[in-house]
């Protein structure tokens, strides 16, 4: 939910600590709002006829401080005291700097207090359709070995950047827009949205689940990633500019590697990912 467009009974709202007072300036309250009321004993509901007005200022009110971060110091913050053991799955995103984010050693006396219920507990119960970074077949770079070996895919997944090209640049080992994993249904994810071949560009969709476009098969040996129905292989175009579809012919430009492929996930009925 939007951290600042809901409507909560007050007492609630100060037995759940209100806002984190933590945070800096905004990002990441939404989160953290959604989590703890569903995991110290509340619920959360969308009503579709509600109605709220937002005026937003022509200018920021706030004094942003210089070589700060503030989404990423809140969202760690966050997950230091919500996500539990899930929180690698975020640090692996931001190359593991956490930087500083500030003392929670209330903000955890607090969930202590409420006796709230593990992010585990979240997860199973009330977003068990969520894909769950540690199932992944493979996470972190998707790394092309022709053309020098310094290639990465690389896309931002907003819903702005969906039906678009996906595109490529140098790695650099940050996680951020080369974070990827490979799903054991043969999806090349990016959060919520797949890698998807219809027959010209190759773009990020919305997954579905329904393989189809968004069906890849690995082959851990010969390096290559092959799409399901059209059967062509990926390849980066020679100048590394582009990412393309062409017939597979076991050329450098179609070799990829996939940062922390680990086989032993494989499911039998998958065992040509």
């Amino acid at each position: 939910m939007a951290g600042g467009l809901f409507s909560i009974d007050k007492r609630f709202f100060e037995k759940l600590g209100t806002y984190d007072s933590g945070f800096d300036i905004w990002g990441g309250e939404n989160l953290e709002l959604s989590f703890k009321t569903w995991m110290c004993g509340g619920t959360l509901e969308i009503v579709p006829c509600s109605h709220v007005g937002h005026i937003f200022r022509k200018r920021s009110p706030y004094k942003w401080r210089s070589g700060v971060n503030v989404l990423r110091r809140n969202s760690v913050r966050l997950a230091e005291v919500w996500l539990d053991d899930y929180k690698k799955y975020y640090y692996q995103r931001i190359g593991n700097d956490l930087g500083d984010y500030g003392d929670i050693q209330s903000r955890k006396e607090l969930r202590k207090k409420l006796q709230c219920k593990s992010f585990d507990w979240y997860l199973k119960n009330i977003y068990p359709e969520l894909f769950i970074p540690g199932e992944a077949l493979a996470s972190g770079e998707v790394r092309n070995l022709g053309e020098g070996g310094d290639t990465c895919l690389d896309s931002p997944a907003r819903r702005d950047d969906l039906h678009k090209p996906v595109g490529l640049w140098p790695c650099h080992g940050q996680g951020g827009n080369q974070y990827w994993m490979l799903s054991r249904e043969g999806e090349i994810r990016r959060d919520e949205s797949c890698l998807d071949y219809a027959g010209k560009d190759v773009i990020l969709y919305p997954c579905h689940g329904s393989k189809g476009n968004q069906l890849w098969f690995y082959d851990a040996n010969t390096h290559t990633i092959q799409h399901g129905s059209s059967r062509k292989c990926l390849e980066i175009s020679a100048d590394k500019q582009r990412l393309q579809m062409s017939e597979c012919n076991g050329s450098e430009r179609q070799k990829w590697s996939f940062q922390n492929y680990d086989p032993s996930k494989l499911a039998p009925a998958a065992s040509r990912l």
